[in-house]
């Protein structure tokens, strides 16, 4: 993979967009959502190699203190919810993405597994713990789904349970300089899973910050051929004290708030805010 990696940074800059037919990556309407190339795009990405497992003993930290049953919420391709029932807790997972879904069902059958919106979903049964990880909070784009989801995590999360959001902190310098970088950036480099050929991934950000959100631009294209698919991914960037006023004004108190997942005090370079709630 390293040769590949070295002859992609070397035609980084001379990549062209050609409406030439060519071999169709995926079969889903989205590669990024496709439950087979997420996982491979993420796993192999040269930002954050560890990306996918990074946030893992702080689950297992946080599923021992408050117990189960768990439901997490955009639960993807069960990264997390599959990790946390095969050590012994009670799970339930909801995504939009049958896709993401259909591999998480073929992975691990003791999870049950809901597809449906975050704003809008019926279960039931309370839960001890009820988790919003990595950066997901970021699919709710304005007041009003932030207010229809914080009501059904009240709904659903037991008297003396407790709700935690996952998000980067989006004013930490790090941060701010990847957002401001303009230029094509390499992010992945992974063999298609039905053997397509090699799939190559660029990025580009653009952010929109009187409306706080993140244009994340992906070029997804096989090596040897010049067609590339462009996706983009909207992302609402919420910043520290606004989630302490949306939280408090639907109900919720903070009752710890951690700058990464070793549980080091937020402060304004941490690079994530783990807020973890309960209902007041």
């Amino acid at each position: 993979m390293s040769d590949t990696k070295n002859q992609v940074l070397l035609t980084l800059d001379s990549l062209e967009i050609d409406s030439e037919s060519g071999t169709k990556i995926s079969d889903h309407e989205s590669i990024h959502y496709d439950g087979r190339h997420y996982s491979l795009v993420y796993e192999n990405n040269y930002l954050e190699p560890n990306f996918l497992v990074s946030d893992i003993p702080f689950w297992i930290d946080m599923a021992n203190r408050y117990g189960d049953p768990i439901l997490e919420l955009c639960c993807g391709n069960g990264r997390i919810a599959i990790t946390l029932a095969e050590k012994g807790w009670q799970l339930t997972g909801v995504d939009i993405s049958e896709s993401m879904l259909k591999e998480a069902r073929i992975k691990c059958s003791s999870v049950e597994w809901i597809q449906a919106d975050v704003q809008n979903f019926a279960l039931d049964k309370q839960f001890s713990l009820i988790i919003f990880p990595l950066n997901s909070v970021g699919h709710l784009s304005d007041l009003q789904s932030v207010e229809n989801c914080l009501k059904l995590v009240r709904k659903y999360l037991q008297p003396n349970g407790r709700f935690i959001i996952d998000l980067e902190n989006y004013l930490n310098a790090d941060c701010l300089e990847f957002f401001l970088s303009k230029t094509r950036n390499l992010f992945s480099v992974y063999e298609d899973p039905d053997g397509k050929g090699t799939v190559i991934v660029t990025y580009e950000n653009e952010v929109d910050w009187p409306q706080q959100t993140w244009i994340w631009k992906l070029f997804f294209r096989l090596a040897g051929q010049k067609k590339e698919i462009v996706e983009e991914t909207k992302v609402r960037l919420y910043f520290p004290k606004e989630l302490d006023i949306l939280l408090k004004y639907n109900g919720f108190t903070i009752e710890h708030q951690f700058g990464d997942y070793d549980l080091t005090p937020f402060t304004s370079q941490s690079p994530r805010q783990l807020l973890i709630c309960r209902c007041e």
